[in-house]
């Protein structure tokens, strides 16, 4: 994913906007207990958290840069409803919604049935 996926720009421009990335290896024995702790079997895993360790997505393996940014996308907006901000996560959401459609054309796979989900959910609160 170092090499595809997060050098795409719209997944660079997410992480610049609302993430701090952090890299823990499993080769690095100062990591391994923050990863048995978080519940790591394999890697690459990815996981979005908020400030206070409380997750609201994980993913293991490879990601296509378009799924890459689905994935964290939806957990961002995951994090800002449970922190109040529900009008931002709507705007995640939906510009996450444009690009994927605008990848994948009249495809719509998981990914876009996951997020439509999540902005429908986001619309009610």
């Amino acid at each position: 994913m170092d090499a595809v996926s997060y050098p795409d720009r719209a997944v660079a421009d997410l992480i610049g906007k609302w993430m701090v990335p952090l890299r823990l290896t499993f080769g690095n024995p100062l990591h391994r207990e923050t990863l048995r702790g978080l519940g790591a079997l394999w890697t690459p895993t990815l996981w979005v958290l908020d400030r206070n360790g409380r997750e609201f997505r994980r993913e293991t393996g490879y990601l296509e840069p378009s799924d890459l940014h689905s994935v964290l996308s939806e957990g961002v907006a995951l994090a800002l409803v449970s922190g109040g901000r529900a009008p931002d996560a709507e705007q995640v959401l939906d510009r996450a919604i444009g690009h994927y459609d605008a990848v994948h054309g009249a495809r719509n796979g998981s990914w876009s049935a996951s997020l439509r989900y999540w902005r429908g959910a986001v619309g009610y609160l």
